[in-house]
């Protein structure tokens, strides 16, 4: 990386904007950076890294502390950066947070860090990224170094010489590896470690299987498991003999509970059916009054037709009288309607008798219009003059600007050329930024669908792991199952025997001639058929629990080997330092974009636009010239027109000025007589449409008279009969009537009341002397007694059966635990063997044996013996022989990596030692010395990280002349090869020895820059 050029605006103690272009320096200069204490050099060296990073050199500020006091404050702080690497050349710009004026209004708002990364060229800015994460992901890709490695290995920063020097072997590592691009050593270290790894988890795997199936019998080892076996057999034989007896006696018991069970109901049963009865019988009182109700309602139906007549009447004459109240309200205001339009035609006949006088004036104006006609016909012939007068103009400068637009267009179209000859030229380097994208775009794909099916799996093994604990549930219920099942045909096969047996037979068991106590049946029979197909369902469901276990493992094993791949490939995108897929799309497009453009530029059809812009440039120019002609013939018509106009104007005497004015009067005139005439025929209209409406308005009234007497005589009629109707029924008023009357709800409700009630009554009546027929010359039990008997009973059968199911379940979970161990160790030997290899090249690879070396440290220690050798041929010069830098060779102590770690070889000792016994002046001149060693063997190998520049801040004031000059010197020598390199330093000899400087300068209100350059100086 070279730098081209620095503008800082409101950073550090520059207020305003100052620049540093470093081609005023020379291709590859050695430079100083002068200037008294507090100035700012410190500060040019800061810009530069917060640039690139957003951190400063030393790393003690943060961005938003670099903000210059004096600055104004409408003053953005911001540094730009111009920097090449190789033939591309790049520029970043970046503010940091800081406050601003509020663009409406007093105080001030946050404006948040910001970063744009552009490629330019062709002296075009193309945008790579643009947010502050981003372009310090860029820059850590296109530099390959980050913020930390930058300060060791291209900036030496006042008081930090010493870390690059004094890093541990894993800070080094970082660095060197990172340098020299050997990371393809590090993921040959991962790749054995998870091979290993994996085979060490599946062993330890199979290791908890054995353990966890040991556990689950809880047993320690297979001896424990067969002792246990062996002691368990006679317990469960006793278990079995003891549940049988327990099962004779609760049978007995069962018996009795029922039949005592079965008389209590029957007399609680009677009870009830008493009590229910009479709750019934109290409510016949409410039944007797609604069966009153119901009759009197009946009576009312009779009186329903002539009462609604009568109410009907008294409506219509209601709605009657408001109808005449309606119509002597129309009536009255017809009558005022009238009155009104009567006046209104004797004021509309009055007025037009001005219509004679009017079409007089309309004759006056008529003569008076054809002066103006003349005088108008003539105006527009001077309008189209002055129209082909100002169009000639137009058309004039239209063709001056045509000739000048050519011209320019000629112009471009030269420059057009130029650029696109240039451009043609970037279009393989774009093909080749393409085809990287196109590949970071995969890996960033290939990712997502990791994950994606990371979670797939991991779903689908939270399932297999619930189905797994189901089927061992199954298991568990199915073994108990079976056991139950088989212990109880046990126990009836002995049942059968008894029942064979007679007195001085002997028992085919025991051979007993006497049997005191013969065996019963107990439950439910049971056939061996049925123990069978229990034990084969046990079977069925362990195998289905083996099924689970193995798919278990291996989508266990799956979801390992997905996690290890999206790790691998994350890691992958982290090394490219590879952005979102988004903004690699936006690349993508860009660049494809980009890339058919160029494809598309036609240099020969380029070269034939040219020529067709010089021919059409000459023709403008010969249209020009006629344009100009015509120009001058539209002057001479427009002056004649206008003379014309003068003439007739001078002829019209009257009040008028346009004939706008005449033809405005006469349309005037004509509206008023128009006016007149249709006022006077509308109010004659109105007078007419009054009349017949009163006329109308009379006769509904009338009419609404005549339908009220109607309905007066109609509602007369009706009460009589009503009143006649009444008369004849016991109801003494209307008032008793309607509180009579039901409507149909109430009769079917009040129906249904009654039958329901008389149903049940004879309902429970019958019941009740069933139940008395059955319990004649009984007595209620004594239960209580009997269910106490029966639970005791119960009790001892349920411990019984819970300890014969228990050991049965204990016996076949040896067994099952026996089978499957057989399994795992022959399982167990095979991983045995595979770790043997992988774990043996793992542990040396990832340095845990020998001298603790990793493969990748140890490939980096024989780069850092080639960086020595180049540091310590500088560091003899620096030191008049006596100094070397060597590799410490030495194992570390404990479990700490080792490999890379600096020892210094002093001359006139012949002994080694630690570099951090240096002292300071000694300790600049060994970090110097590495730091250019280092340069030299990076860019040496193919495909290193290129550092070609390197800024030195202070360091030189702890030398003593001697040795001040021998490190010039080395620097110079350097310089020589190409490098860049800036020093920062008080020492007056580097000022008087060194031409090209950098002079900052310090005042009140902020410092400023100077570059004195010289061309012509070489070192």
């Amino acid at each position: 990386m070279k730098p081209i050029k620095l503008i800082l605006q409101a950073f550090g103690p520059f207020s305003g904007q100052e620049q540093v272009d470093f081609t005023k320096l020379g291709a590859s200069p050695l430079f100083l950076i002068n200037g008294p204490t507090g100035s700012g050099k410190s500060s040019i060296l800061d810009a530069i890294c917060f640039a690139l990073y957003g951190e400063t050199t030393g790393s003690e500020r943060t961005g938003d502390q670099m903000r210059c006091d004096h600055a104004e404050p409408n003053t953005l702080t911001e540094v730009s950066f111009e920097f090449s690497l190789g033939s591309k050349v790049y520029k970043v710009v970046r503010t940091p947070d800081q406050e601003v004026p509020k663009k409406r209004g007093d105080g001030t708002t946050k404006k948040t860090h910001t970063a744009s990364l552009y490629l330019v060229a062709n002296g075009e800015e193309q945008l790579i990224a643009s947010r502050p994460t981003a372009v310090s992901k860029e820059m850590l890709s296109i530099i390959g170094l980050d913020v930390k490695q930058f300060r060791q290995v291209m900036v030496l920063p006042q008081g930090k010489f010493r870390e690059l020097l004094t890093a541990n072997s894993k800070e080094r590592e970082q660095i060197f590896g990172q340098l020299f691009q050997t990371h393809i050593y590090t993921q040959i270290e991962k790749a054995l470690f998870d091979r290993a790894a994996g085979i060490r988890k599946e062993k330890d795997e199979f290791d908890n299987q054995i353990k966890g199936a040991l556990d689950v019998v809880s047993v320690n080892s297979e001896e424990e498991l067969q002792a246990e076996k062996a002691r368990l057999a006679p317990i469960l034989s006793g278990s079995d003999q003891q549940y049988q007896n327990a099962q004779k006696q609760l049978d007995h018991t069962k018996q009795q509970h029922s039949a005592a069970l079965e008389l209590s109901h029957q007399f609680a049963q009677k009870a009830k059916l008493d009590a229910e009865l009479k709750e019934h019988l109290a409510k016949r009182e409410g039944i007797d009054k609604l069966r009153l109700q119901k009759q009197q309602a009946q009576k009312a139906m009779q009186l329903d037709r002539p009462y609604d007549q009568m109410k009907s009447a008294e409506k219509q004459c209601e709605t009657a009288r408001n109808s005449i109240k309606d119509k002597s309200l129309l009536l009255e205001q017809a009558q005022q309607q009238l009155k009104d339009a009567e006046s209104a035609y004797q004021a509309a006949e009055k007025n037009s008798e001005q219509v004679s006088e009017l079409n007089q004036q309309l004759f006056q104006l008529e003569s008076v219009g054809k002066k103006f006609a003349a005088l108008n016909e003539q105006q527009k012939l001077l309008e189209s003059a002055n129209q082909a007068f100002v169009a000639a103009t137009s058309h004039h400068q239209k063709s001056e600007q045509t000739f000048k637009h050519l011209d320019t267009q000629l112009q471009a179209k030269r420059t057009e050329r130029e650029q696109a000859q240039q451009q043609s030229a970037t279009l393989d380097g774009k093909r080749l930024s393409l085809t990287n994208t196109i590949e970071l775009i995969d890996l960033r794909l290939k990712h997502q669908q990791l994950i994606q099916r990371q979670n797939a799996e991991l779903q689908r093994f939270q399932q297999v792991e619930k189905q797994y604990q189901a089927a061992q549930e199954q298991t568990n219920l199915a073994r108990q199952t079976a056991d139950k099942l088989e212990f109880v045909w046990h126990s009836n096969q002995a049942a059968e025997l008894a029942a064979r047996l007679t007195e001085g037979d002997s028992c085919p068991v025991c051979g007993s001639h006497t049997h005191p106590q013969l065996a019963q049946f107990m439950g439910d029979a049971v056939t061996k058929d049925q123990v069978q197909q229990a034990r084969e369902y046990q079977q069925q469901q362990t195998n289905r629990e083996l099924e689970q276990a193995s798919l278990r493992q291996k989508l266990e094993s799956d979801l390992q080997y997905l996690q290890q791949e999206a790790v691998q490939v994350e890691a992958s995108l982290q090394q490219k330092e590879a952005t979102d897929l988004e903004t690699l799309q936006q690349r993508k497009l860009s660049l494809e974009n980009e890339i058919q453009r160029l494809s598309a530029i036609d240099l020969v059809a380029l070269e034939d636009q040219l020529r067709q812009l010089e021919i059409k440039l000459v023709q403008a120019q010969q249209e020009h010239d006629a344009q100009g002609q015509n120009l001058e013939k539209a002057r001479r018509e427009l002056t004649e027109a206008e003379t014309k106009v003068a003439s007739l104007q001078s002829d019209i005497t009257s009040d008028f000025t346009h004939v706008d004015q005449v033809r405005q009067k006469y349309s005037s005139v004509q509206k008023q007589i128009q006016s007149l005439t249709l006022a006077e025929q509308q109010a004659r209209t109105r007078l007419s449409e009054m009349q017949n409406l009163v006329a109308s308005s009379q006769s509904a009234h009338i009419s609404a008279k005549e339908q009220l007497q109607s309905w007066t005589t109609e509602l007369e009629r009706a009460q009589a009969q009503w009143e006649h109707a009444l008369a004849q029924t016991d109801f003494h008023d209307v008032d008793a009537y309607l509180k009579a009357k039901w409507d149909e709800a109430q009769h079917t409700a009040a129906d249904g009341r009654l039958r329901q009630f008389d149903e049940l009554l004879a309902t429970l009546k019958g019941r009740i002397d069933n139940v008395a027929l059955a319990l004649e010359g009984k007595e209620p039990p004594n239960l209580a007694s009997i269910e106490s008997e029966l639970a005791g009973k119960q009790k001892v059968v349920s411990g019984a059966f819970d300890m014969l199911a228990s050991h049965r379940s204990r016996m076949d979970s040896l067994v099952q635990v026996e089978q499957k161990l057989a399994r795992l160790y022959e399982k167990n030997a095979e991983l045995e063997k595979a770790y043997q290899v992988y774990g043996t090249l793992s542990d040396i690879a990832n340095g845990r044996t020998g001298a603790k070396v990793s493969l990748h440290r140890f490939v980096l220690g024989v780069l850092l013996d080639d960086v020595l050798i180049q540091a310590s041929l500088r560091l003899r010069v620096m030191t008049k022989g006596r100094y070397e830098l060597r590799r410490k060779e030495d194992r570390a102590k404990g479990n700490a990596g080792s490999g890379l770690d600096l020892m210094v070889e002093d001359g006139y000792t012949g002994k080694l030692r630690d570099v951090a016994t240096l002292s300071g002046g000694e300790s600049f001149m060994a970090a110097l010395a590495l730091a250019l060693g280092l340069s030299d063997v990076v860019q040496s190998y193919s495909g290193g990280i290129r550092l070609d520049t390197l800024f030195i801040d202070e360091g030189f004031g702890s030398l003593d002349p001697e040795s001040l000059e021998l490190a010039i010197q080395t620097l110079i020598d350097l310089q020589q090869g190409g490098r860049t390199i800036g020093i920062i330093s008080h020492v007056s000899e580097l000022k008087e020895q060194m031409a090209l400087r950098v002079d900052v300068s310090s005042s009140r209100t902020g410092s400023k820059i100077k570059v004195l350059g010289n061309q012509s100086l070489v070192y």
